[in-house]
């Protein structure tokens, strides 16, 4: 305490500077660095395997650790290894793609009705509460059905029922930011609706799309995975963990790995991306 602050009573508040501030946890480096290892390796997947995902490159039903094939070859003698990487690939690109979508059109969605109050709100609302009122993915499976089995109808289908969420999200975040004093005073001050939307709204809500997008790519790929196995995405032989896994659920009791290996492909992705949604959220909160 100083001399003033004994004479007044007042103590100085010492503020500790960022660079002190605790480093991450070590399990949320750990889900990224896991989630960025399985990125790489679905990017990386021509020069970790050289064999095709398309192409016969050994016997049928080579097992596993099998010379050239660690996860050994299918019932048509392609390599699980080269299928399972670039399944993970389309798998990661899908999501990617839905999420994309979802963030631009309900996030539009969620500006306008939290930005437009009135009837142009309640429309907006409506709306979006018809989509989340439908079974998601009956619903996708109709639309990926009606546009034929394909991996673009595939993602349509996805992104057809995955829209509602976000503008939801968006629109309470916006509504919550949008009652705040100094959108108020931006209102007063006679700022444009434009102006006020993208200088202050839009960066309140950055954060939380963010994590909500994190959270998701988990869902997205047990999602797309499972049309693929129900037979509404690309056709045999595209690599796709789904429908790997529907092919060789007949060979379950004979040549185990097989559907194994994909199955297990879709868990770990699933698993991962959701402990690194989880640490994104964390570290996000710590700011």
């Amino acid at each position: 305490m100083t001399a003033l602050g004994q004479l007044t009573g007042v103590r100085r508040r010492t503020v500790a500077p960022a660079a002190r501030r605790s480093p991450p946890p070590a399990g949320a480096r750990i889900a990224l660095g896991a989630l960025g290892l399985l990125v790489a390796l679905a990017l990386l997947a021509p020069l970790i395997s050289p064999h095709s995902a398309v192409l016969r490159s050994g016997d049928a039903f080579l097992s596993p650790g099998s010379p050239g094939h660690p996860l050994g070859t299918d019932a048509l003698g392609y390599d699980l290894l080269a299928r399972v990487l670039y399944g993970m690939r389309a798998s990661l690109f899908a999501a990617a793609v839905v999420i994309a979508s979802g963030v631009l059109l309900g996030g539009l969605v969620g500006v306008l009705a939290g930005a437009l109050p009135g009837w142009a709100d309640s429309l907006l609302m409506r709306v979006t509460d018809l989509f989340l009122a439908l079974p998601g993915l009956v619903i996708a499976m109709a639309v990926a059905a009606s546009l034929g089995a394909s991996y673009h109808s595939a993602l349509i289908g996805i992104a057809v029922v995955w829209w509602p969420m976000y503008a939801r999200l968006v629109r309470g975040e916006i509504r919550a930011w949008a009652a705040r004093p100094h959108l108020e005073a931006a209102r007063l001050a006679g700022a444009p609706w434009g102006r006020r939307v993208v200088r202050h709204l839009l960066p309140g809500v950055r954060s939380t799309i963010v994590v909500a997008a994190s959270l998701d790519v988990g869902a997205l790929v047990v999602a797309l995975s499972a049309l693929s196995f129900v037979g509404l995405s690309s056709p045999a032989p595209a690599p796709e963990l789904g429908a790997m896994a529907a092919q060789g659920m007949p060979y379950l009791l004979t040549s185990w790995w097989v559907p194994i290996a994909p199955g297990v492909a879709v868990m770990l992705l699933a698993l991962v991306a959701n402990y690194a949604g989880d640490a994104v959220r964390d570290l996000l909160r710590r700011r």
